[in-house]
């Protein structure tokens, strides 16, 4: 056999784009860009945005402090 049927290349390509994978066979260099995409954002990861305390929280209760008079 010759290799693959038109519809057999067909059909793999597409279930390669359904389920995130790379479509056609790519060097390393493309392959880095590919990993980098499928990562979360920078904004996403938990790491990130839960770097600062929660200020609202902390403000809210230096301000009941500050009712008792307790805080200055």
């Amino acid at each position: 056999m010759a290799g693959f049927s038109s519809y057999a290349v067909r059909m793999a390509r597409l279930s390669s784009r359904i389920f995130g994978e790379v479509v056609r066979p790519t060097d390393s260099k493309s392959m880095k860009v590919v990993q980098l995409f499928q990562e979360p954002p920078l904004a996403k990861r938990k790491e990130v945005y839960e770097w600062y305390p929660h200020h609202k929280v902390y403000y809210a209760m230096t301000q009941k402090l500050r009712f008792m008079g307790l805080f200055r």
